[in-house]
């Protein structure tokens, strides 16, 4: 009876045991495994698989909210209302319009398709304003003013600095377009211009007012390199 009472003390103890090892061997092999899915995922990360690709920063993506604006050598960017009027001319660019002058405060076009309109009296213009006069008069004012008269909102530039000196006195050629339209004409030389200052190499010309933001998010970087030359 001792050593039957023995005997199956020790196979408890034993089986006892080897659940233990069985259990720390599972959460081993539980770990390495996750350890394998986690630099499996890592390897896989910019190795041109679908659904590998890393995310595009927002300001790369395209917008339907902003436009660009040049005039001469100086490029701006205005941010849309969201109505009818802005979406219409959004689907209308690019557009290069000859541009008359008024009152030594705006720059205005009629053009040749009617916009959707709904016009209020805004009360105050304020410099950078982009607005519909009417349902196809499309106007850019460079002033900041009180008015008594009726507009639909398009848009506003952000920055307004040296907009009234790029719209100048007289008649003037505005392009707008969407944010990196091939429309500013890039060139070679534009494309070696602008690698030149992101590697800090001395330009043998002035830069300064280059449509060189194609992406829009306030720096000149690879990223605008890589969109120019994909235009070219």
């Amino acid at each position: 009876m001792m050593k039957l009472r023995s005997m199956a003390l020790i196979s408890s103890f034993l089986l006892l045991t080897a659940c233990g090892s069985l259990n720390e061997d599972s959460s081993v092999v539980t770990v390495q495994s996750e350890g394998s899915s986690q630099e499996t995922e890592s390897s896989l990360v910019g190795s041109g698989l679908p659904g590998s690709e890393p995310e595009v920063p927002a300001a790369q993506q395209s917008r339907s909210d902003v436009m660009q604006i040049i005039a001469g050598e100086k490029q701006f960017t205005a941010a849309l209302e969201s109505n009818d009027t802005a979406a219409a001319l959004t689907e209308m660019l690019p557009l290069t319009l000859d541009m008359a002058e008024l009152n030594g405060n705006e720059k205005y076009h009629y053009l040749d398709t009617a916009l959707p309109s709904a016009p209020e009296k805004v009360g105050h213009i304020s410099e950078g304003d982009i607005m519909l006069y009417g349902d196809s008069c499309l106007v850019v004012f460079y002033e900041s003013f009180d008015t008594p008269y009726s507009y639909t909102r398009i848009g506003h530039i952000d920055d307004t600095s040296g907009l009234a000196e790029a719209l100048g006195k007289g008649g003037v050629t505005v392009t707008f377009g969407a944010p990196g339209s091939s429309d500013t004409g890039y060139t070679a030389q534009d494309a070696g211009a602008l690698c030149d200052f992101l590697l800090a190499r001395p330009t043998e010309e002035d830069l300064t007012g280059r449509p060189y933001d194609l992406d829009n998010d306030g720096v000149w970087s690879v990223f605008d390199l890589c969109l120019m030359k994909g235009e070219l």
